[in-house]
């Protein structure tokens, strides 16, 4: 019977701060309307040596009413009010933590120019800080048009106020994409389809350089992607100036 009720949902419940059991305990309680500890289990499958003291510690939390006799009855809370209260609550904490982190004012050693990042979520974070920062000229590479696509407003955006180079490895692939792009030549192609460092295969999916001053490269390693980012001039110079050496020759004429 449990198996008919959305695993997202006790997924959810997860990520609000409940165990696994806890959230199967309140939506079967959710589902019941009101029931015994054993009723719980029946439906849920929770351990029956479990499920009453996840219903005490339920009840603790403010997720349910008890109404004590012979045997226990349970009743959940008003969803609305429990999500209303979670919500608060993560609010409240969300807002302190930040509070307490721009407190901190330790002196560190000079940061390194040199990141990497290796979650999906902190690399498209990270491009958009950059995006964001750029004030004059922005040269991107990619090899990936679903990648691109993902920051096709802010590139929209900034090409009404920064110098805007977008350098493909095919056009054609391109061509849904309302921007002006520059091909590399079959060789820097060629190159970079097959790099292989100590037997790993990786893909160069987007570069970045903004401003001349920081540069990311995004390449997928197997089926992982991670993140370079470099906040070093000369080298976002010499970046730069092997962009500039692989390009069409017709393509550049034609720019200029």
């Amino acid at each position: 019977m449990f198996s008919q009720i959305n695993p997202q949902l006790i997924s959810n419940l997860e990520k609000l701060g409940l165990t696994e059991n806890e959230a199967k305990a309140y939506v079967g309680l959710v589902s019941l309307r009101e029931a015994t500890a054993r009723e719980i289990h029946e439906l849920t499958n929770v351990p029956r040596a479990k499920v009453y003291e996840l219903l005490k510690v339920l009840a603790k939390k403010g997720y349910l009413e008890v109404r004590q006799g012979t045997p226990t009855y349970f009743r959940a809370v008003d969803p609305k009010q429990i999500i209303g209260k979670i919500k608060d609550e993560f609010l409240d904490c969300v807002t302190e933590t930040l509070n307490q982190l721009n407190e901190l004012s330790y002196e560190l050693p000079k940061s390194s120019p040199v990141w990497c990042i290796q979650s999906e979520w902190g690399i498209k974070n990270r491009i958009r800080e950059i995006l964001a920062g750029a004030k004059e000229e922005l040269i991107i590479f990619s090899s990936s048009p679903e990648y691109l696509q993902e920051f096709e407003a802010e590139l929209q955006k900034l090409a009404k106020t920064c110098r805007l180079i977008l350098i493909v490895n095919e056009l054609e692939r391109f061509s849904s994409m309302p921007f002006k792009f520059r091909e590399v030549t079959k060789e820097f192609k060629d190159s970079i389809n097959n790099i292989v460092i100590d037997g790993t295969q990786y893909n160069e999916e987007l570069f970045i350089i903004a401003d001349g001053k920081e540069s990311i490269g995004v390449h997928s390693v197997g089926n992982k992607r991670e993140a370079v980012v470099i906040r070093m001039p000369i080298v976002c110079y010499m970046q730069k100036l092997i962009y500039s050496k692989v390009l069409e020759p017709s393509l550049i004429k034609k720019d200029q």
